[in-house]
């Protein structure tokens, strides 16, 4: 039976707790978020009908500071999902320096089945279910899977109404013209980018020897093939949720991103051979990129994936029996929490900019994402070699560590 994404990470978890010899407490503290909100959410849906659907908002672990974590509009969004993503959260602002706790929310909805109106309707009534919990120093919500600046923005004028005050701080990944941040836009799939160089560097190979397969073609997939292409790296396929396609004297990302916006789907791509997202994983390749949904890659497929790198795009893509399949075959792993946090540190910018009423060149965020990515794998990279254990497992130790020491520093622990 497939393992949920709590299981999974609260497995992860008890493996880095023995690891590090740290008390029960600590894992029975981290193991589920300390502050869970579920609410039903009327909306009045454009025929005059009353629609209720059902939200999220679970907040972590606040020991390191205010809360932070985007929110998910999903047909198939589970409680367990979102208890998984505040957990991994609270573990990726610790590891890349940002000095929040994790959160995450959502709600369970197709938000491609609603009309522009019901969709404002029910980003804001949602803030105003979760209102209580939110603000700029409690947790600020940002943008995810079916949300976006738009919704963002949303949020933020039903946020400010309620207050009867500007606070651009307290909702992230809005339109530029609120607040938002240069660079947001295609910050995960930059910082992929960063994080695959780095895993490159690591092994002694340069970026244009390279061919990638990167699945999902959404916000962070269309950008991380665009942003390969242009390092010189082949990209060879590439996934929606309908279908792959795969050319292996590589594909022109740009062409099939003027598909994909004519047609809404990579479906009848002429100038690839169409193949499913499970074999799509399975393809000759350097790097593997998988942007879309969580536990894609596991010990049924693990053995027969080809890539030597792989990048985590998505949260939580790999179950654990698929971890030590690959660790046993070589394949390099650059974990979620590290890899894909560059949507998170672009969004921490966002809040201190903000704050601090300023903005910054897109420019200077890049640059200074770069850094962080390049620190923070220096960091890990040391840890994974000189304990000899898995990068995962060193980012969790790093992580892991910086958050026991606040609670206790709290006195919580």
């Amino acid at each position: 039976m497939k393992k949920t994404a709590l299981e999974v990470a609260q497995e992860q978890l008890a493996t880095a707790i023995e690891y590090m010899n740290l008390d029960q407490e600590i894992y029975e503290l981290l193991k589920e978020p300390l502050s869970q909100l579920t609410v039903r959410i009327p909306v009045k849906m454009d025929d005059g009908t009353i629609r209720i659907f059902t939200g999220f908002r679970f907040q972590h672990n606040a020991a390191l500071g205010p809360t932070r974590g985007g929110t998910r509009f999903h047909p198939e969004e589970t409680p367990e999902d979102v208890k998984a993503l505040s957990l991994w959260m609270t573990l990726k602002n610790a590891l890349n320096e940002i000095p929040n706790g994790g959160a995450k929310g959502g709600i369970i909805v197709d938000p491609e089945k609603l009309s522009k109106g019901e969709l404002e309707r029910l980003c804001r009534a949602y803030v105003r279910k979760i209102a209580p919990t939110i603000g700029a120093w409690k947790d600020f919500p940002g943008a995810d899977i079916g949300t976006s600046a738009e919704t963002q923005s949303w949020m933020l004028d039903e946020w400010e109404a309620l207050n009867l005050h500007h606070e651009p701080a307290g909702i992230s990944g809005k339109l530029m013209v609120l607040g938002g941040s240069e660079g947001r836009p295609e910050a995960t799939s930059r910082g992929l980018l960063y994080a695959t160089r780095e895993s490159v560097k690591a092994k002694g190979l340069e970026m244009k020897q390279l061919a990638a397969v990167v699945q999902g073609f959404g916000k962070v997939g269309w950008h991380l093939a665009k942003l390969y292409e242009m390092d010189g790296v082949k990209v060879v396929a590439v996934s929606d949720v309908h279908t792959g396609i795969y050319n292996p004297e590589g594909l022109d990302v740009k062409d099939v991103n003027a598909y994909m916006d004519r047609n809404g789907t990579l479906v009848g791509y002429p100038k690839a051979q169409a193949v499913s997202n499970s074999e799509l994983l399975e393809l000759e390749c350097d790097i593997l990129a998988p942007c879309a949904v969580q536990n894609v890659i596991t010990d049924e497929n693990a053995p027969r994936i080809k890539a030597r790198f792989l990048i985590e795009g998505a949260n939580g893509p790999t179950t654990p029996d698929a971890e030590k399949i690959l660790i046993s075959k070589g394949v390099f792993i650059a974990p979620d929490i590290w890899a894909n946090s560059g949507g998170t540190q672009v969004a921490h910018f966002e809040r201190v900019q903000n704050l601090n009423d300023d903005r910054w060149s897109e420019e200077e965020v890049n640059a200074k994402l770069e850094r962080l990515i390049g620190k923070v794998f220096a960091e890990i990279y040391k840890i994974h070699t000189e304990q000899n254990i898995s990068m995962r497992l060193a980012c969790w130790v790093r992580s892991i560590g910086k958050v026991v020491d606040a609670m206790k520093a709290r006195g919580w622990v």
